[in-house]
């Protein structure tokens, strides 16, 4: 394989930034872009041999469009901080041709922990993301939300995943959902998206059982149950707050809810 760099974005991330860089020594170059930590998070990225910078937030995308920018090498390989390599994964991309086997871009699978264990079924595994590719063929698209990378080129998926350290606790993941329905809702708002009943009040129950029956997220005991009902949760909330920004006060909310569901 060409030389690589690792690309991280990071803010107060010293709780597990130091897992993510010490299964990256083997890598060319660690580059991280961080948005303000108030903790140790530089200070530990430093220790590691990563070239810090330090940028005012201006979405997931564009930070990461940022790093890739300041990337030497020929390929990139873009991680979150709570993303950890696997010794597996590292050599299954170190034994990449040089060629990169005619590809651009690689995806790879997250096995994403929750509360502590990793959740395995209900249509969370294995969430391909690409993830390695080629400096000069990709970069992330500057949406505000769900970024993911543009590739020039084909793209192969690698066998072995990456760790996914998400949510350590019930109350870290309800802030998470409460930060990004507020992405998710200004985005549907100004695509002029119209909440109905359905998508309030129905379509959360719907993504509920299907990911929690019928992709069997029961079987991964009450980690799965809580993800569900929250992630369930978090289809409602992006609703009412469209409505919210379209102007409605909170007691008429529900009334046109029902209204629309007629």
């Amino acid at each position: 394989m060409q030389k690589i760099s690792a690309v991280i974005i990071t803010k107060d991330e010293e709780k597990i930034i130091a897992r993510c860089l010490d299964c990256l020594q083997w890598v060319d170059e660690i580059i991280v872009i961080d948005s303000g930590s108030t903790d140790n998070t530089m200070k530990i990225a430093r220790q590691y041999g990563a070239k810090v910078y330090s940028r005012e937030w201006a979405g997931y995308a564009r930070q990461k469009n940022f790093g890739i920018a300041k990337a030497k090498n020929g390929w990139v390989l873009s991680l979150d901080a709570d993303e950890i390599m696997t010794d597996e994964l590292a050599d299954e991309i170190k034994n990449i041709p040089d060629s990169g086997a005619g590809k651009a871009g690689f995806f790879i699978a997250r096995k994403n922990i929750y509360y502590g264990r990793w959740l395995r079924f209900g249509g969370i595994y294995p969430d391909h993301q690409l993830r390695l590719f080629k400096k000069q063929a990709g970069k992330y698209d500057e949406v505000d939300l769900h970024e993911c990378v543009g590739i020039k080129g084909e793209t192969g998926t690698l066998k072995n995943p990456v760790m996914h350290y998400t949510k350590d606790s019930i109350h870290e993941h309800i802030e998470f959902v409460n930060k990004y329905t507020e992405l998710e809702a200004k985005r549907l708002f100004e695509k002029g998206h119209i909440p109905t009943g359905y998508s309030a009040l129905i379509k959360p129950k719907f993504y509920f059982l299907k990911h929690y029956i019928f992709k069997l997220g029961f079987l991964d005991g009450w980690q799965g149950f809580a993800c569900h009902v929250i992630s369930s949760m978090y289809v409602f909330m992006t609703e009412i707050k469209v409505m919210e920004k379209q102007g409605m006060g909170k007691i008429h909310l529900l009334k046109t809810l029902l209204k629309r569901t007629g």
